[in-house]
Protein backbone atom coordinates (compact mmCIF):
# COMPACT_ATOMS: atom_id res chain seq x y z
CA UNK A 1 0.00 0.00 0.00
CA UNK A 2 1.47 3.37 -1.03
CA UNK A 3 0.75 6.57 0.82
CA UNK A 4 0.58 10.13 -0.52
CA UNK A 5 3.49 12.56 -0.50
CA UNK A 6 2.43 16.20 -0.06
CA UNK A 7 4.88 19.11 0.06
CA UNK A 8 4.16 22.58 1.42
CA UNK A 9 6.27 25.47 0.13
CA UNK A 10 6.45 29.21 0.79
CA UNK A 11 8.57 31.93 2.33
CA UNK A 12 9.18 32.04 6.07
CA UNK A 13 5.99 32.98 7.88
CA UNK A 14 3.72 31.90 5.02
CA UNK A 15 1.79 29.47 7.23
CA UNK A 16 3.16 26.08 6.22
CA UNK A 17 3.31 24.70 9.76
CA UNK A 18 -0.23 25.89 10.52
CA UNK A 19 -1.56 24.38 7.30
CA UNK A 20 0.12 21.05 7.96
CA UNK A 21 -1.29 20.95 11.49
CA UNK A 22 -4.83 21.82 10.40
CA UNK A 23 -4.84 19.38 7.49
CA UNK A 24 -3.23 16.58 9.48
CA UNK A 25 -5.85 16.92 12.19
CA UNK A 26 -8.69 16.73 9.66
CA UNK A 27 -7.25 13.70 7.88
CA UNK A 28 -6.51 11.86 11.12
CA UNK A 29 -10.15 12.26 12.24
CA UNK A 30 -11.17 10.67 8.93
CA UNK A 31 -9.06 7.59 9.58
CA UNK A 32 -5.87 8.47 7.70
CA UNK A 33 -2.45 8.16 9.28
CA UNK A 34 -0.32 11.27 8.72
CA UNK A 35 3.35 12.02 9.29
CA UNK A 36 4.37 15.69 9.53
CA UNK A 37 8.02 16.33 8.62
CA UNK A 38 10.18 19.32 7.81
CA UNK A 39 13.44 20.09 6.10
CA UNK A 40 16.11 20.68 7.21
CA UNK A 41 15.39 17.68 9.42
CA UNK A 42 17.38 18.75 12.52
CA UNK A 43 18.36 15.07 12.75
CA UNK A 44 21.61 15.00 10.77
CA UNK A 45 24.97 16.73 11.09
CA UNK A 46 24.26 18.32 7.71
CA UNK A 47 20.97 19.82 8.90
CA UNK A 48 22.54 21.18 12.07
CA UNK A 49 25.28 22.80 9.99
CA UNK A 50 22.63 24.36 7.74
CA UNK A 51 20.96 25.93 10.77
CA UNK A 52 24.29 27.19 12.10
CA UNK A 53 25.11 28.87 8.79
CA UNK A 54 21.67 30.46 8.46
CA UNK A 55 21.81 31.86 11.98
CA UNK A 56 25.35 33.23 11.84
CA UNK A 57 25.95 34.32 8.22
CA UNK A 58 25.42 37.98 7.38
CA UNK A 59 25.34 37.40 3.63
CA UNK A 60 24.97 34.33 1.42
CA UNK A 61 27.68 34.51 -1.23
CA UNK A 62 28.41 31.96 -3.96
CA UNK A 63 30.67 29.89 -1.66
CA UNK A 64 28.11 29.65 1.14
CA UNK A 65 25.34 28.96 -1.36
CA UNK A 66 27.28 26.03 -2.81
CA UNK A 67 27.93 24.68 0.69
CA UNK A 68 24.23 24.94 1.54
CA UNK A 69 23.25 23.15 -1.68
CA UNK A 70 25.52 20.23 -0.78
CA UNK A 71 24.30 20.10 2.83
CA UNK A 72 20.64 20.18 1.81
CA UNK A 73 21.14 17.27 -0.58
CA UNK A 74 22.84 15.18 2.14
CA UNK A 75 20.08 15.92 4.64
CA UNK A 76 17.31 15.37 2.05
CA UNK A 77 18.61 11.96 0.97
CA UNK A 78 18.74 10.92 4.64
CA UNK A 79 15.17 12.17 5.10
CA UNK A 80 13.97 10.17 2.10
CA UNK A 81 15.70 6.97 3.19
CA UNK A 82 14.87 7.06 6.89
CA UNK A 83 11.57 8.96 7.15
CA UNK A 84 9.70 9.76 3.94
CA UNK A 85 9.91 6.51 1.99
CA UNK A 86 9.31 4.21 5.00
CA UNK A 87 6.19 6.22 5.90
CA UNK A 88 4.88 6.07 2.32
CA UNK A 89 5.50 2.33 2.12
CA UNK A 90 3.49 1.95 5.33
CA UNK A 91 0.56 3.70 3.63
CA UNK A 92 0.87 6.97 5.52
CA UNK A 93 0.27 10.48 4.20
CA UNK A 94 3.51 12.45 4.44
CA UNK A 95 3.06 16.21 4.90
CA UNK A 96 6.47 17.80 4.35
CA UNK A 97 7.38 21.39 5.22
CA UNK A 98 9.73 22.29 2.33
CA UNK A 99 11.51 20.14 -0.24
CA UNK A 100 13.86 20.82 -3.14
CA UNK A 101 11.64 23.61 -4.53
CA UNK A 102 12.65 25.75 -1.55
CA UNK A 103 16.30 24.97 -2.25
CA UNK A 104 15.89 26.45 -5.72
CA UNK A 105 13.96 29.46 -4.40
CA UNK A 106 16.35 30.26 -1.56
CA UNK A 107 19.73 29.35 -3.02
CA UNK A 108 19.43 30.45 -6.65
CA UNK A 109 21.01 33.78 -7.55
CA UNK A 110 19.23 34.04 -10.90
CA UNK A 111 16.78 32.23 -13.20
CA UNK A 112 19.54 30.18 -14.80
CA UNK A 113 20.50 28.75 -11.42
CA UNK A 114 16.85 28.00 -10.63
CA UNK A 115 16.77 25.95 -13.83
CA UNK A 116 20.00 24.16 -12.89
CA UNK A 117 18.91 23.28 -9.35
CA UNK A 118 15.51 22.02 -10.51
CA UNK A 119 17.13 20.02 -13.30
CA UNK A 120 19.63 18.41 -10.93
CA UNK A 121 16.88 17.27 -8.56
CA UNK A 122 14.41 16.18 -11.23
CA UNK A 123 17.08 14.02 -12.90
CA UNK A 124 18.23 12.43 -9.62
CA UNK A 125 16.65 8.97 -9.36
CA UNK A 126 17.08 9.04 -5.57
CA UNK A 127 14.56 11.86 -5.30
CA UNK A 128 10.91 10.89 -4.79
CA UNK A 129 8.64 13.36 -6.56
CA UNK A 130 5.65 14.61 -4.54
CA UNK A 131 2.05 13.83 -5.46
CA UNK A 132 1.08 17.42 -4.73
CA UNK A 133 2.86 20.69 -3.92
CA UNK A 134 0.92 23.36 -2.03
CA UNK A 135 2.59 26.73 -2.61
CA UNK A 136 1.54 29.37 -0.08
CA UNK A 137 2.25 32.63 -1.93
CA UNK A 138 1.68 34.99 1.00
CA UNK A 139 2.59 38.70 0.75
CA UNK A 140 5.89 39.46 2.44
CA UNK A 141 4.47 42.13 4.75
CA UNK A 142 2.03 39.63 6.29
CA UNK A 143 4.77 37.00 6.67
CA UNK A 144 7.08 39.49 8.41
CA UNK A 145 4.31 40.54 10.79
CA UNK A 146 3.84 36.91 11.77
CA UNK A 147 7.57 36.56 12.47
CA UNK A 148 7.82 39.71 14.59
CA UNK A 149 7.75 37.74 17.85
CA UNK A 150 10.56 35.36 16.91
CA UNK A 151 13.59 35.59 19.15
CA UNK A 152 16.03 35.25 16.27
CA UNK A 153 15.69 35.60 12.50
CA UNK A 154 18.02 33.94 10.02
CA UNK A 155 19.95 35.51 7.16
CA UNK A 156 17.06 35.20 4.69
CA UNK A 157 14.38 36.74 6.91
CA UNK A 158 14.52 40.37 5.78
CA UNK A 159 11.97 42.14 3.59
CA UNK A 160 14.29 42.53 0.60
CA UNK A 161 15.48 38.92 0.70
CA UNK A 162 12.00 37.51 1.19
CA UNK A 163 10.75 39.57 -1.75
CA UNK A 164 13.47 38.02 -3.90
CA UNK A 165 12.74 34.54 -2.60
CA UNK A 166 9.01 34.96 -3.24
CA UNK A 167 9.81 35.99 -6.81
CA UNK A 168 12.12 32.98 -7.14
CA UNK A 169 9.37 30.68 -5.89
CA UNK A 170 7.02 31.91 -8.61
CA UNK A 171 9.74 31.35 -11.19
CA UNK A 172 10.34 27.83 -9.82
CA UNK A 173 6.74 26.83 -10.39
CA UNK A 174 6.55 28.60 -13.76
CA UNK A 175 9.48 26.49 -14.91
CA UNK A 176 8.41 23.28 -13.22
CA UNK A 177 5.46 22.32 -15.43
CA UNK A 178 7.38 22.18 -18.72
CA UNK A 179 10.14 20.20 -16.97
CA UNK A 180 7.97 17.78 -14.97
CA UNK A 181 4.26 18.09 -15.76
CA UNK A 182 3.25 15.14 -13.56
CA UNK A 183 3.81 17.18 -10.38
CA UNK A 184 0.56 18.85 -9.36
CA UNK A 185 0.92 22.35 -7.87
CA UNK A 186 -1.83 24.14 -5.93
CA UNK A 187 -1.07 27.85 -5.46
CA UNK A 188 -2.76 29.63 -2.55
CA UNK A 189 -2.54 33.42 -2.25
CA UNK A 190 -3.47 35.29 0.90
CA UNK A 191 -4.12 33.85 4.35
CA UNK A 192 -5.74 30.42 4.44
CA UNK A 193 -9.21 29.98 5.90
CA UNK A 194 -11.01 26.99 7.39
CA UNK A 195 -12.61 26.48 3.97
CA UNK A 196 -9.14 26.30 2.39
CA UNK A 197 -8.03 23.69 4.93
CA UNK A 198 -11.16 21.64 4.22
CA UNK A 199 -10.63 21.82 0.46
CA UNK A 200 -6.96 20.85 0.71
CA UNK A 201 -7.80 17.99 3.07
CA UNK A 202 -10.37 16.69 0.60
CA UNK A 203 -7.90 16.86 -2.28
CA UNK A 204 -5.19 15.08 -0.32
CA UNK A 205 -7.69 12.44 0.80
CA UNK A 206 -8.58 11.77 -2.84
CA UNK A 207 -4.90 11.45 -3.76
CA UNK A 208 -4.30 9.01 -0.90
CA UNK A 209 -7.28 6.89 -1.85
CA UNK A 210 -6.16 6.83 -5.49
CA UNK A 211 -2.69 5.63 -4.44
CA UNK A 212 -4.27 2.75 -2.49
CA UNK A 213 -6.11 1.33 -5.52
Amino acid sequence: MAGAFIVFEGIDGSGKSTAIGEISERLETQGFSCVALREPTEKTDASREIRRILRTAKEVDAKISKELLDLFLIDRLWDLKHQILPALLAGKIVLLDRYFFSTAAYQAMDNAQIQTILGDYLSNNQIRLPDLVVFLDLPVNIALARMASRAQLDVFETEARLQRIGSNYREVFNRLNPMQSQIKVDVKTGELTAADFEALSARIRELALAEQK
